[in-house]
């Protein structure tokens, strides 16, 4: 991986940070939106949760991540993030099928192609897997879903495959996070964060 990229990924680390911790201001909100919209029957929740997921993963990334935490107070951090495993990968698989057969017309329905262009300098010619695992470790979806589609030559199931292995420890860290912190229990939610931090650290510069 090279410098460039890793500076973009720690980047990107340092911005989830800062909104985690401002969206922790205002947990109270989405908690209230997920009881009042996605009902506080638990398989009812988590079906509409995952189904949320996967199209705000298409249509408009990353609009889901504040839900997550209040979710899991609903149907538990652990269903929490197996929801957010399925939606977040199936979400990612969609939208690199759009960029990769749909052809721009339709992709710009999707997604502003000029970001694309943007982040093209950011994708790397080698170990691109590693890459993406780390990426979705810290972010699990955004546009460069598109434009991985679009401008690279990854197969499906090695995308499918570095996607999926980068949400989980994202998925669990988030739910697990978010519910403790909900709850009050600040050294776990502590312990987290830290514990998150950590693997990223190894993954990158190890």
């Amino acid at each position: 991986m090279n410098t460039r990229s890793k500076e973009w990924l720690l980047g990107a680390l340092m911005l989830l940070l800062i909104g985690a911790m401002t969206a922790s201001l205002f947990f109270d909100a989405p908690y209230d939106y997920a009881q009042e919209y996605l009902g506080d029957t638990p398989l009812i929740t988590g079906l509409v949760y995952t189904l949320l997921v996967f199209l705000t993963t298409v249509v408009a990334p990353l609009a889901a991540l504040p839900l997550a935490p209040a979710v899991s107070v609903i149907i538990g951090p652990f269903f929490t993030a197996l929801a957010s495993i399925i939606g977040w990968t199936l979400g990612a698989i969609a939208a690199f099928l759009i960029a990769r057969h749909a052809g721009r017309p339709l992709l710009e329905k999707f997604v502003d192609l000029r970001k694309i262009k943007k982040y093209e300098a950011y994708i790397p010619e080698h170990n691109i897997f590693v890459w993406l695992v780390v990426l979705r470790m810290i972010v699990p979806v955004d546009v460069l879903s598109y434009a991985i589609g679009l401008l690279s030559s990854i197969r499906l199931p090695i995308y499918a495959l570095a996607t999926f292995v980068g949400v989980v420890p994202f998925s669990f860290i988030l739910s697990y996070g978010g519910n403790a912190l909900i709850e009050g229990d600040l050294p776990l939610f502590m312990s987290i964060g830290a514990l998150g931090v950590l693997v990223f650290l190894v993954v990158v510069y190890g």
